[in-house]
């Protein structure tokens, strides 16, 4: 699953919308017993916890996305060292795409946005 969602609509226009971030109270109850169990945290400085090793980090941002329901882009792995980091990156709103912005009418004629990706079948020669 993925930040943004998308509906089943014919008018791709419409088809995004902004996910609204988790309130603090269910982010935290979330990480809070998730940081004692993976990180080994103490119950006082559960937020500072960093990860071990890169084991961690995945068991935890995994555990994360399936909680959340909000997928976390590679670019923003290396960003992401603490707890405190994850609380932060899950408190931002998913903001639409700028090329979702874009209109038909204002691109060059030679210029079209696919929003979805295209599969060709494999040569079978």
């Amino acid at each position: 699953s993925s930040g943004i969602k998308q509906s089943t609509g014919s008018d791709r226009s419409e088809e995004w919308y902004e996910q609204e971030p988790p309130s603090e109270e269910h982010i935290e109850s979330v990480l809070f017993p998730l940081s004692l169990e993976v990180l080994g945290a103490s119950e006082e400085e559960w937020r500072s916890a960093t990860f071990p090793d890169l084991a961690s980090k995945f068991n935890f941002l995994t555990a994360c996305i399936e909680q959340f329901e909000r997928d976390i882009p590679s670019s923003e792995l290396t960003y992401l060292a603490s707890v405190e980091d994850v609380i932060r990156y899950y408190k931002t709103p998913v903001a639409r795409p700028k090329y979702i912005e874009l209109r038909p009418q204002s691109l060059p004629l030679n210029v079209k946005i696919v929003m979805e990706s295209i599969k060709k079948p494999l040569d079978q020669s």
